[in-house]
């Protein structure tokens, strides 16, 4: 009897652990077999890289979605211009402090577009004037705006959102109806992140978006909200459209304030 009762035990017990065993195989199966998937810096796009927008079918799961893959490199972006803006703020509080330039400031100089190594408070101002944040909503609606929702040939194969041109052969993709005597094609870039970059960086150094740049000036002088609408009207050179242009991306912005 006692022997029957011991071989009942050995054989629930081997029977339980080749349960655990199975059961956690098939969990780890199911959780790891897939690579999760990477929003920014992105390699050179394949299938997975960018969600299937073209297939989404309910307009405001697409939206979601959307704003959700542009969302972070937006954020990180602007939260980088917004530290370099901090370190030029101290840097001009402290200015009597610093008999030399230092090397972040030149480093910022060229960045910015600055042909200049002066090292005053005229070009410091200078030069906050254009390391400045833009308003996260109006990137991501410039993004959605350019890119038809992400389903542009331009967004999908070159991970460009916002339609930035490139003039060298070779530098991108070329547009299908890009005129016969025009050169320039929508560059291709390595990464989501690059191209959130290089699109503030223009904004913040083309002589096409001073306006932008004079209209942030004067609500920082006066220590009001740097906001998507209020710069918005600086971005009639973007567009071939201009004012029309303007004028969709603030309808954009009011039609989609729930998911920004």
């Amino acid at each position: 009897m006692r022997f029957g009762f011991v071989a009942k035990v050995v054989v629930a017990l081997s029977i339980l652990v080749v349960s655990i065993v199975f059961i956690k195989a098939t969990f780890n199966r199911q959780f790891t077999a897939q690579e999760p998937m990477i929003i920014g810096k992105q390699p050179l796009p394949t299938k997975d890289v960018i969600p299937a927008f073209s297939a989404m079918t309910n307009v405001t799961q697409k939206k979601q979605a959307f704003f959700n893959f542009i969302r972070p490199g937006v954020v990180n972006a602007n939260r980088a211009i917004a530290l370099d803006r901090q370190y030029l703020l101290d840097l001009k509080a402290d200015f009597d402090s610093h008999s030399s330039a230092p090397s972040r400031y030149l480093s910022l100089l060229n960045h910015y577009k600055m042909d200049t190594k002066t090292f005053d408070l005229l070009t410091l101002d200078q030069l906050l004037q254009r390391v400045d944040i833009i308003p996260n909503g109006l990137v991501m609606v410039q993004a959605a705006n350019e890119s038809g929702w992400g389903t542009s040939r331009f967004a999908r194969l070159g991970l460009n959102f916002f339609g930035q041109w490139c003039f060298s052969k070779g530098c991108g993709l070329v547009p299908s109806a890009r005129n016969d005597d025009a050169s320039h094609e929508v560059k291709v870039f390595d990464s989501v992140d690059e191209s959130i970059s290089s699109y503030l960086r223009n904004l913040n150094t083309h002589p096409a978006y001073r306006h932008l740049r004079d209209v942030r000036a004067v609500l920082r002088e006066h220590n009001e909200p740097v906001t998507a609408s209020k710069l918005a009207t600086g971005l009639t050179s973007y567009s071939e459209r201009g004012e029309e242009y303007v004028l969709e991306l603030l309808q954009m912005l009011r039609h989609n304030k729930a998911y920004l």
